[in-house]
């Protein structure tokens, strides 16, 4: 206990020293630097420390006490990151002294030492004041870069657009002046050379390679890679790891601008000097963009005004856009989510009044809607374009286009359609497989085309609109087409099907979402393992949403996703079973009906069966399932049932009672209550009852088997 006690005064007397020293007081650095000597000898007399933190902690107190000298040296540079590295070793040192003192275990990661210097060549370390600008920095850089990525593909199918080519130029001279301004040195490195290859292209009249799009493509994919790590690092605190292949990509724009500058026969430094002069030209823009970096802590900026989309065309300067934090946000649509229950419960007890309360119903039918107003209003602030999730497909296209050795053409419309946040980030991914299987699977090569009688270029149309209160998103091929006969012979073969089961065109092709089937005759890169299509499958259905597949052989397929256009509140079909009440999404229901005796049977004594139009659907006993009392034990006559589908698989639900259609807002169970067989959330009515929503998917699932 006494190394442990002198070990804690030793760091004290540094944390004290640290406070007082200053380039120019040699007598403070002295007393700092000897105390730091002495606490380098004492972690080893201290018994309870782990070996490995030991070694740590006296590596990074040997190298503070070195860096001493560099903060007394009056022509050294780097003498306040010297102080703040100082600064970081003694308070990693007072939670290890603290630790240490209390007797118990040491907890290695609640203790973060500063990278030695050997190290900080490959980290990259963001001082706690700068730690904001960076994170703005990162949202305002993957705007640029989701920008420059669009046009760069624009310009590859039309390479003298010069606007274009300009637009991309300013995006990389946005990205590198506010890098600059947040001391990101190879982010500003790597913008700067590809800034220079775009430069060299722009002022003399030439036009960009392909395998110089690639490589700026490449540059972009990079810069991505460090936003990620700085977001990770603003979370986490801990240092990023550098871009290991940095030096050969900047080594690889600096040579296609070289080739680009002797091809032209134009001595380099007159390069130089158009650089120097471009920069000159776009100052005001940058110093716009480092004014917007240095209002960012205030919650808000304006989007950069000179930016150019896809289209060409600049952003209105009268539709700012303001970022919002999404804590906020969620917090806007839960208050608005709960003004709506409260709503319906006042809308509800004024029903309750005999006529002669016209008036008052009156007033309440205006207020309900204007809080219906207030809530489309709140629930827009949610909603988002999906071009972003196109434009990401657009880039794949291209690459795996390239890999596959195909020609193919992308079209896209509806861009501009909005839809929940929530579902943007769950859509990208069933997209993302579902192009892999356009291109390897339905597209064919260019000679087996031509053979057909096709055009020798394949072409993929990807299109979302609004229809019915969803979305849709259509992603349709002019290839071969689903092989039905194949799909289903290979089903066979891995037992998913029996040898004489009779299949619908759309059960048969609503089998190549199942994990494993795959009817490639080779393995690729890209396609044909078998895995991928399920995850569309199972995306689709977590946001209550439907894929439909249509085929005509030797023409191509049609993919068509329905979704929600949010996930906070669904239309629902309320249900009574016993004294409880249930939530159908309406999405999933297909009818209800009332049965007659003679149309059900059973299988085994175990699953009961509807037969219905000629078609036999298994039957989900909801009062068996959540374990209640209901109006009868067995599906018998006069029944009612409620038909509901997932994907293209159905199933019955036996109720007691249809009550009402309404519009709820979801709510989750919470940690407390956790997973539900059969619930996926809950809602309060209007009379204030809680109600559970039926998870449709999971239901039929449990049919099935």
């Amino acid at each position: 206990m006494e190394n442990t006690k002198k070990l804690g005064e030793l760091v004290e007397q540094a944390a004290s020293a640290i406070n007082a020293a200053s380039p120019s007081g040699s007598k403070e650095l002295g007393h700092l630097q000897t105390t730091l000597a002495q606490i380098s000898e004492q972690i080893d007399k201290t018994n309870n420390i782990p070996e490995e933190l030991s070694v740590r902690a006296k590596d990074a107190t040997n190298a503070a006490c070195e860096l001493v000298n560099d903060i007394a040296d009056p022509k050294a540079d780097d003498a306040e990151q010297s102080l703040q590295t100082i600064t970081q070793t003694i308070s990693a040192l007072q939670i290890l002294a603290e630790q240490a003192s209390e007797g118990s275990e040491i907890r290695d990661m609640d203790i973060q030492f500063p990278p030695l210097v050997g190290e900080n060549e490959h980290v990259i370390v963001i001082s706690e004041e700068d730690m904001s600008l960076v994170v703005d920095f990162a949202d305002e850089a993957e705007e640029n870069i989701e920008s420059i990525e669009s046009s760069l593909l624009r310009l590859e199918d039309d390479p003298n657009h010069d606007e274009v080519l300009d637009s991309i130029f300013r995006g990389f001279h946005t990205i590198k002046g506010s890098a600059g301004f947040v001391h990101l040195d190879d982010m500003v490195s790597l913008s700067h050379a590809a800034e220079s290859l775009l430069d060299i292209t722009r002022t003399r009249n030439l036009s960009l390679t392909s395998s110089e799009i690639n490589v700026i493509l490449e540059s972009l994919d990079m810069m991505k890679n460090m936003i990620a790590d700085l977001r990770t690092m603003a979370q986490s605190g801990q240092p990023a790891i550098k871009q290991e292949n940095l030096p050969q990509l900047l080594d690889q724009l600096k040579g296609r601008t070289e080739d680009k500058s002797l091809t032209t026969s134009i001595d380099t430094v007159e390069s130089e000097e158009t650089d120097q002069d471009s920069d000159e030209i776009l100052s005001a823009k940058t110093e716009s963009a480092v004014t917007s970096t240095t209002d960012l802590p205030q919650d808000k900026h304006c989007s950069n005004e000179d930016k150019t989309g896809v289209h060409g065309h600049k952003t209105n300067v009268e539709n700012e856009k303001i970022r919002v934090s999404t804590k906020r946000l969620d917090s806007l649509v839960n208050m608005v989510g709960e003004l709506v229950i409260a709503q319906s419960m006042v809308t509800q007890h004024a029903n309750d009044y005999t006529s002669d309360r016209e008036n008052f119903r009156q007033q309440i039918h205006h207020q309900n809607r204007i809080v219906n107003e207030i809530q489309e209003l709140s629930m827009s602030m949610r909603m988002v374009p999906i071009g972003g999730v196109f434009q990401k497909i657009a880039r794949l296209v291209r690459d795996l286009s390239q890999k596959a050795g195909k020609d193919i053409n992308l079209t896209i419309s509806g861009e501009e359609t909005e839809l929940d946040r929530n579902v943007i980030g769950l859509i990208s991914d069933p997209l993302v497989h579902m192009i892999r299987n356009s291109i390897g699977h339905g597209i064919e090569c260019s000679d087996e085309r031509t053979k057909a009688g096709k055009e020798a270029a394949g072409n993929i149309r990807l299109s979302a609109y609004h229809k019915s209160g969803n979305i849709v998103i259509e992603l349709a091929d002019d290839g071969k087409g689903l092989d039905r006969q194949r799909i289903l012979r290979k089903a066979i073969d891995n037992g998913i099907v029996q040898p004489h089961q009779e299949l619908s065109e759309q059960e048969t092709y609503s089998l190549i979402f199942r994990a494993g089937l795959s009817t490639a005759q080779e393995v690729t890169d890209i396609s044909g393992r078998g895995v991928g299509m399920d995850v569309v499958k199972k995306n689709i259905e977590s946001l209550h949403g439907k894929i439909d597949i249509s085929s005509v052989p030797g023409k191509g397929a049609t993919f068509t996703i329905r979704l929600p256009l949010t996930l906070a509140i669904i239309d629902g079909q309320i249900i009574r079973v016993g004294n409880n009440r249930y939530i159908i999404p309406l999405v999933c229901v297909c009818e209800s009906l009332q049965i007659e005796a003679e149309q059900v049977s059973s299988v085994h004594g175990l699953c009961e069966m509807v037969l219905v139009r000629g078609e036999l659907f298994p039957v989900v006993n909801l009062h068996r399932l959540f374990d209640i009392i209901p109006t009868s034990e067995n599906v018998a006559d006069k029944s009612l049932l409620v038909i509901v589908e997932s994907g293209n698989e159905k199933c019955c639900l036996k109720v007691d009672e249809l009550l009402d259609q309404q519009q709820v807002v979801v709510k989750s169970l919470g940690e407390g209550v956790g997973y539900v067989k059969g619930i996926s959330g809950a809602a309060i009515l209007g009379d204030g009852r809680v109600s559970l929503i039926l998870d449709i998917p999971n239901l039929v699932e449990l049919a099935r088997s």
